[in-house]
This record gives structure tokens, sequence and C-alpha cells, in this order.
């Protein structure tokens, strides 16, 4: 047997918490969380000086280096994740379940609930968020962790998952008690009307218990994460927010009110953390539950870098929540929350999509970070922000465009202010496109200070331009101190400082991964602005200009921005799927 099925690294596992659905669709954003600190601030936050990195097992396959090859018959190396293809197409899967499902309930809880109950419940379930941050950044090591050690090393990933596990539980119930008193606090911190004060109060009750047991059971999708199996846990999340929408149609259509739906959000999500175990157990068999398992050596490095997590899902929490609807709904009131959060939930459900693209990189960069050369992590960078920037361009401008029929083709005419709410977002969306990918690199990689000073900045920005332009503007100023975080400081600051971290000159970025998209983006613009008149007409007319728009910039982007190894892929996953389908096709 060699030495590295014997000797235990002083490593621990990172934990990307997956995404609650059950919760995720009724909220503006799910925030991840992280966190790290550095006994020494020279040093990576990963740091071990004693512990070699681990050369890969020879059976290694499940993960993937920077270098694996590409489909059978490219010929190309790729810089992409050996699943990347099959994760990135169920994210999406997942991301469009959730987009339809904000589509089809929101105008039914407008219409049933009333534009004041609605408000409530948006600002109901985006505070609860707050009770991740008893996670403590430990969600955040679990994934990182993992990732590191799920393929060479299976045995100290199962470790890692007790590990974190068992130290989230008592910080669930500190939670559940947090919850309990932002329940009772709710009513006079927004004003809520005396004939809801009851409900909201029960309802934050009933999500602040969803959110508490999510705590150590979103380790579950964080250990998924890390065995880069996306596409288990995005299957997950898609069922997850079919059967909550399902389960949410009735209950309105029926008369129900705030708190059935919340019982009914919570009792759907308490039940997808143990379908999510299960998947885990089948992708790793030797996975189970035990105290014995609880290894110190793991949680003291868990430990070690759940202090910047934390600090990042502060952050994150504030970008995805105080910075979005809360500040509008604390400064203009909840009617002026149910409207921006009419204009922002598809910018946000595109958002999720993007983040969770650029998801994909962050188990494969701690991987390759850790197994292979960090020299790798450049050529992850380049073809990780253009993939990203393909999805990111291409909803922008689908949005910038169409934003007035689509938003009175949802839920009506008298929704102006919400159409200036999306255009504003999709606008920011676009711009901060880039850095999605190279901030989760980075998170891998082990650079969370630097990630985490970013953030902050950008943070600060927004807050600050956000509370001052509500005042003047009303909900359509959140939208803008969005933009303005994302211009002032994640551009010009995020870029700089990300591309310094994985060896990548900011020149050669631009060059090789955004220039390839203007030409795309000129064609599909051009494209939607001479349909708008058939968007207007209709609701096919809007999805037959919006289609057209996708295809064009597609079709200009494959022709002349993608690079020879992209279309040799392209072309090699078209072959792999006609060849599987001629397989299962019964001979005569």
């Amino acid at each position: 047997m060699s030495p590295v099925e014997h000797r235990r690294p002083a490593g621990a596992a990172p934990d990307d918490r997956e995404p609650d659905a059950g919760i995720r669709w009724v909220s503006a954003s799910m925030p991840t969380h992280g966190g790290v600190v550095a006994a020494d601030p020279s040093m990576p936050v990963d740091d071990v000086p004693s512990e070699p990195p681990w050369p890969p097992r020879a059976d290694a396959g499940p993960t993937g280096g920077a270098g694996a090859p590409g489909p059978p018959g490219t010929g190309a190396p790729s810089a992409l994740p050996s699943r990347f293809g099959r994760n990135v197409l169920m994210n999406y899967v997942a991301q469009i379940v959730t987009a339809l499902a904000a589509i089809v309930i929101t105008p039914l809880l407008l219409k049933h609930l009333g534009r004041s109950a609605f408000g409530v419940w948006i600002l109901a379930s985006s505070i609860v968020t707050y009770l991740q941050l008893f996670a403590a950044g430990f969600g955040g090591a679990t994934t990182r962790l993992v990732a590191e050690d799920a393929a060479v090393r299976p045995e100290v990933a199962v470790r890692t998952l007790n590990t974190t596990f068992f130290v989230l539980v008592p910080l669930a119930a500190l939670a559940l008690v947090a919850g309990v008193v932002i329940a009772f606090l709710f009513p006079s911190m927004f004003h809520v009307t005396p004939a809801l004060h009851t409900d909201v109060v029960i309802a934050v009750a009933v999500l602040a218990v969803a959110m508490a047991a999510a705590l150590p059971c979103d380790t579950f999708g964080g250990a998924l994460l890390g065995h880069q199996r996306f596409d288990l846990l995005s299957i997950s999340n898609a069922l997850l927010v079919a059967t909550t929408t399902a389960a949410s149609i009735v209950i309105v259509v029926n008369g129900g009110g705030i708190v059935p739906l919340a019982v009914a959000t919570t009792l759907i999500s308490l039940s997808f953390h143990v379908v999510r175990y299960a998947m885990l157990r089948h992708i790793e068999p030797s996975t189970r539950l035990s105290r014995r398992l609880v290894d110190r050596v793991q949680l003291r490095r868990a430990a070690r870098l759940s202090g910047w997590f934390l600090v990042l899902a502060v952050l994150t929490a504030v970008y995805n929540t105080l910075c979005d609807v809360l500040i509008v709904g604390i400064v203009a009131g909840v009617r002026a929350a149910a409207v921006y959060a009419v204009g922002s939930r598809l910018a946000k459900a595109a958002m999720q999509a993007l983040d969770s693209l650029a998801q994909v990189f962050f188990p494969h960069a701690a991987h390759t970070a850790r197994n292979e050369s960090r020299d790798a992590l450049a050529g992850i960078t380049i073809d990780g922000t253009r993939v990203t920037l393909l999805g990111g361009t291409m909803a922008a401008l689908v949005f910038v465009v169409l934003a007035a029929p689509g938003i009175r083709a949802w839920v009506g005419p008298g929704y102006r202010t919400s159409a200036q709410v999306l255009v504003v977002l999709a606008v920011a969306m676009a711009l901060g496109s880039p850095f999605r990918a190279l901030a989760n690199i980075m998170t891998g990689a082990g650079d969370l200070r630097s990630l985490t000073f970013v953030r902050a900045g950008e943070v600060a920005v927004n807050l600050a331009v956000s509370v001052v332009l509500v005042i003047v503007m009303g909900p359509v100023g959140a939208a803008w101190g969005t933009l303005a975080g994302v211009v002032l400081f994640r551009l010009p600051v995020g870029m700089v400082i990300g591309c310094r971290a994985v060896g990548l000159p900011v020149r050669t970025l631009l060059v090789r991964a955004v220039v390839p998209h203007l030409l795309p983006a000129g064609a599909c613009t051009l494209v939607l602005v001479a349909m708008i008149r058939v968007a207007e007409e209709s609701v096919p007319g809007l999805f037959a200009a919006a289609a057209a728009g996708c295809i064009a910039y597609l079709g200009v982007y494959f022709a002349t921005g993608s690079t020879p190894g992209d279309r040799r892929r392209m072309l090699g996953y078209v072959h792999s799927l006609r060849s599987r389908r001629v397989g299962a096709t019964p001979s005569a």
C-alpha cells in the first residue's frame, strides 16, 4: 500500500453550503457562508508546512484536475472540471425550475395575499437567512476541505463531515433561540399592520426551525459539492423547489396565508436533508454519522478556516438581504419592498444561475491547488470566466431590452418601477460576471483574505449608495446601489487582486475571456431591439424575441469568439450524446 493510504493529512474539508432551495425561492438570494482565520498573516490560510501536498492516488478520477482530458475526440486538454458539462447542465435545470417557480408563484402570492402580506412574506423569508451566520464559517470549511480529500483520501473526508456536522448541532440550537427572538421583534422592526402581527410572528418562528436544522444538515450538501457532484445536489434542489411550489399553490388558492406557507416550506425542506444524505451515501458508501468519527485534527483545521468563511458569510448575508429588499423595506416600507421584489426576482434568479455555474470551480480549484500545481489556476480562471460570461451576458441583454414587456406580461400593468429595477440589476449582473468564477477559484485556492477585502469594499459602497438613493429615488435606488458596488469596487479592485492571486495578468484575462463576447453581445442586442414590437404584442412573442436574441448570441460566439478547443469539445459532447442515443436504441 502507498503512504497516501496510511497517512492522514492535517487538512480538513471545505463546504460551500448549498442553497436551501426550500427557502431560497421566496427570498432574494440565499447567502453562502465562509470564513477563515490564519495564525500567520503572511501565510495562506490553508498552508500546513508540516504536511506536503499529497499526490493523487491512481484511482482519483471523480474530481479530475486542471489538465484532465476533454471528451473523446477533442484532442485538447481542458482546464474545466471533468464533470463540468453534467454539473452545469443540472445546475441550470435546477435554476430553471427555480425561475419558473418564481414566475408561477409570484403573481399568485400577490393576488391571494395582497401587496402588504406579500411584502411581509418576502421580508420574513429574507431576514431568517441571517441565522446562517450561526454556522460560524464551518459550512464553507466543509466543502473546501472535502474537495481536497474526496478523491484521494475519502476516509479523511468522512471524518471532516462528522466533525463539522456535530460541531454545528449546538450552534443550530442557538440559532433557533435567536430566530424566535427575531420573530417577536419583527412586527415592530418593519411596521407590520396589526392584522398581520400574530401570523408574522408564527411564520418567522417556523422558518427559523428550517434554518436552524439546515446548519448541521447542509453539511450533506456541502460534502456533495466537495465530491464535485453538483448534479446530484441540483436534482435534489430542483425537486425541493417543485414540491414547495406545488404545495404553496394549493395553500394560497385555498385561502391559506403566510403561516401555512411557512409550515409547508419548513416540512418539505427538512425532508430533503434526508434525500441529500442518501445521495452522499450512494457515492461514498463509507459515509456515516458517528460522534466517534469527530477528529480533533480536522476540527482544528476547520476552525482555522472558519474565521474567514464567517466574515464572508456576514458580508454575503448583508449583500443579499440588507443591501437588497431589506433596505427598501426599512426605508420605504413593505409595499415598496414588494414592488422592488417583483423586479429583482428575475435578476436574482439569473444571478443564482450564474453563481451555481461559477461555484463548480470552487471544489475544482481546491483539489487542484492542494493535489496538483497552483500554476493550473490561471487556465481554470480563463476558461471559467469565458464560460460564465456566456450565460451572464445573454441573460443581462434579454432583461435590459425586454424588461418592460416582460414585467407587464408577468404581473400585469402598474409595475413600471419594477421594470426599472430589473434593468439596473441586469446591467450590474453583466458587469459583475467576470469576477464570479475568479472569486470561487480564489476561495478554493485559499486566498480568502483578499476575497474578503473585495467583498467588504463592495458591500460598503453598495450599502451607502443604496440608503441614500432609496430615500431619493424609491425602490430603484437599491438597484443603483448594487450597480455602484460593482462598478466602483468589484471591477477595478476585485479583478486586479483576483488576477494577481492566480498569477494571471488582467490584460490576458480580458483578451482571452472577455473580448470574445463583445461581438456576440452586439449581435444579440440588435436582434432583441429589432423584435421589441413582437415582444410587446404577446407572451409567445416575448419568448420568441428572447430566444432569437440568445440564438444570435450563441451562433456568433461559437463562430467568432470561442476557442478551437471549445468548438472541438462541443463537437465531442454532441458526438458522445449521439453515440449514447444510438447505443440505447434497440436493434431490429
